[in-house]
């Protein structure tokens, strides 16, 4: 397996080089190149089309959503997914979170994240999964709460469903003909919230051995590889309101 190629677009000097720093100790990664600025970090990506493109929502001359916009649409669809990117955003700034989510980037990180979990979030979105840093679901689980996702309105005597277009049709699919029971619906909003196992079985009163089956349910209807990912098509899909 040949090395993870990475490129750095961010502005503040000491986190860019840190982390380029840090990154180039570890066995199996390279870092092609590191930019301040939203043009600048595009050109390198163009030029260099690494494994993964690690992006500060907020650069000085445009922001990290109009790059990885501008990247996407500079190439061919195939030769622009194989760059995953991941998204660097403040937690703090609720409406910067929501736009780092609706950007469409393969993965979220708050700015302040360890760099273990940097590393982590690096290998888990190269494999093709998605990683995202628990205080940014909150954020946009409170978001899809005040603001609930579009529902398709039943005919007499059915249920209600949600509308399932932000995910793959297939993955709809499956929902619809295997709908997530009510309380598969529970521990799907506390994994979201980033409880673990032991933390859900507390919250609703069940066994632990109880909660590992809900949580596999859960996976298995949204065609998920793990928790993380399952957060990530949960809130894309507007399962939660």
């Amino acid at each position: 397996m040949g090395d993870i190629r990475v490129a750095i677009i961010e502005d503040h000097s000491l986190t860019r080089i840190g982390m380029r720093s840090s990154l180039n100790e570890q066995e199996n990664i390279q870092v092609v190149g590191d930019e301040a600025t939203a043009s600048n970090g595009l050109k390198l990506l163009q030029s260099t089309k690494p494994d993964i493109a690690i992006v500060d929502i907020g650069l000085p001359d445009r922001d990290g959503i109009w790059l990885v916009q501008q990247f996407r649409e500079s190439l061919v669809s195939e030769t622009a997914a194989q760059t995953k990117v991941m998204m660097l955003t403040s937690f703090a700034k609720e409406q910067m979170v929501l736009a780092a989510f609706a950007a469409g980037a393969d993965s979220y990180c708050v700015k302040t994240i360890k760099f273990e979990l940097l590393l982590e979030a690096l290998h888990i979105t190269h494999e093709g999964q998605s990683w995202i840093d628990p205080a940014i679901a909150r954020i946009v689980l409170k978001h899809t709460r005040q603001s609930p996702a579009a529902v398709v309105k039943p005919k007499p005597n059915t249920t209600q469903t949600v509308t399932i277009s932000t995910i793959d049709p297939e993955q709809a699919s499956i929902l619809e003909a295997d709908p997530l029971t009510n309380r598969e619906m529970q521990v799907l909003e506390l994994i979201v919230q980033g409880y673990s196992n032991n933390e859900i079985a507390q919250k609703l009163y069940l066994s632990l051995g109880s909660v590992k089956v809900y949580v596999r349910g859960v996976l298995n209807k949204l065609c998920a590889s793990d928790r993380t990912q399952a957060a990530v098509l949960a809130l894309r899909a507007g399962l939660l309101n």
